[in-house]
């Protein structure tokens, strides 16, 4: 008899252990449910509260770029517009590729996508849609600007400069930019040497970017110089034909 009272005794605390349990976890199921009723209630209204809606997922663009003759040159700009808005831009990599975030905004759906390939129109359009994936979305123009083989559009950025001032809007980097299409982009030999700087240019000013010092270096011993110089001479080269 005492050893079957041990048993209905450890078999009433184990019931009971089972049961406080159970308890507990339908109590922590309630708590979480709760809270997860809070934040839907107190966060997703708050959108149509201040009429606003959820944000935007950008639509996202990538392939390849051509001209009727083949595949365009590195590091032509291709640009993105949305409703003929300007949205975003990127250089084509050595295989011709790119890849573009386009962005939009509620009530955006459906609304057109246009695309520029070193400034021509380029033949494909698309509707924009939140969050939608568009692979192999080949892009074609039927030439490059003039004929030229000349990939880049302009203004195009001074890499250097940018990095050495921080910023691609200062006013000593339009001077350059002003002397780059007035002086050099005319002339074969200016060109070629816009062409050079363009393709050696952009890890250089990713090494400047990172460093104070040598940023100011760059700035104080190189660019002001360059800039002054052509400051002080503009009214010799601005008025070039």
């Amino acid at each position: 008899m005492p050893n079957q009272r041990c048993d209905w005794i450890m078999k009433e605390q184990i019931t009971g252990s089972d049961w406080r349990g159970r308890r507990a976890g339908r109590l922590v199921g309630a708590l979480g449910l709760l809270l997860a009723l809070v934040l839907l209630i107190g966060v997703v209204p708050a959108y149509a509260q201040d009429d606003e809606f959820p944000p935007q997922l950008p639509h996202y663009f990538t392939g390849t770029v051509s001209t009727s003759t083949g595949p365009v040159p590195e590091g032509t700009v291709v640009e993105a517009f949305l409703d003929g808005v300007k949205k975003v831009d990127t250089a084509v990599n050595a295989q011709s590729g790119y890849e573009l975030l386009v962005t939009g905004e509620y009530g955006d759906e459906g609304k057109i996508v246009s695309f520029t390939v070193a400034g021509v129109q380029a033949s494909q359009t698309a509707a924009w849609v939140s969050g939608e994936l568009d692979y192999n979305f080949d892009l074609t123009i039927a030439a490059l600007p003039n004929g030229s083989w000349f990939p880049f559009p302009f203004p195009f950025e001074c890499f250097i400069a940018t990095a050495a001032y921080g910023t691609d809007t200062a006013e000593e980097i339009n001077i350059l930019r002003e002397f780059r299409d007035v002086v050099l982009l005319p002339s074969d030999l200016g060109a070629e040497f816009v062409s050079l700087y363009y393709e050696i240019s952009p890890p250089i000013a990713e090494v400047i970017s990172r460093h104070d010092i040598l940023r100011t270096a760059v700035r104080v011993g190189f660019v002001d110089p360059v800039v002054a110089t052509l400051d002080w001479s503009y009214a010799l080269w601005s008025e070039r034909d």
